[in-house]
């Protein structure tokens, strides 16, 4: 599954950076529905790749964004941007074998 693999990985490698993104602007504008939506996005493709430091920052800000619980959200995306610079660093490392 070598180059199949990589290609799988590569794709929801930008998937998960483009959710981010997402998040991110949702999160600076206050529009909580909208991070909601992201944080699950990129959730999901935690989950199939077991990035599971950022998957647990990504719940906690799903659940917080959920129940409107801003200062939970605010500390949410704080740990999703302390874990998600590794993460992608080593996602994106196994989507290029040498």
């Amino acid at each position: 599954m070598g180059a199949d693999a990589a290609a799988i990985v590569s794709s929801m490698l930008q998937n998960m950076t483009a959710a981010i993104d997402e998040l991110e602007v949702a999160m600076a504008v206050g529009d909580l529905d909208h991070a909601t939506q992201a944080a699950h996005r990129c959730r999901n493709d935690a989950l199939m790749l077991g990035a599971q430091e950022l998957l647990s920052a990504l719940t906690d800000l799903e659940a917080a964004t959920r129940g409107a619980d801003e200062s939970g959200a605010t500390a949410a995306l704080a740990r999703v941007s302390q874990v998600w610079p590794p993460t992608r660093d080593e996602l994106a490392a196994s989507s290029n074998p040498p």
